[in-house]
């Protein structure tokens, strides 16, 4: 059985992956939104920020958002970076 310790310990990372994770999504968003030459790497600030929420989003259980951050934006965010860096 887990302990309150631990599961108070793993909803502080919860919390701290989450607010990370929008620190990323924000500092992608206006890259790519300053329309400038490193505009492509803001694909990498989002596909970070939803790493992030993908881990947060397992350690939480939480099945709707696994499948959301782990299929839609992950996927989104690795087109973008193979599309606008590695071409």
């Amino acid at each position: 059985m887990t302990s309150n310790s631990s599961i108070r310990k793993r909803l502080i990372l919860v919390k701290h992956l989450k607010r990370s994770s929008s620190i990323c999504a924000i500092a992608g968003g206006v890259l790519l939104a300053a329309k400038v030459d490193l505009s492509g790497y803001g694909f990498i600030f989002l596909a970070l920020s939803s790493s992030q929420m993908l881990l947060a989003s397992i350690l939480k259980k939480d099945q709707s958002m696994i499948f959301y951050s782990a299929s839609l934006f992950l996927f989104v965010d690795c087109l973008g970076v193979d599309r606008w860096i590695f071409s």
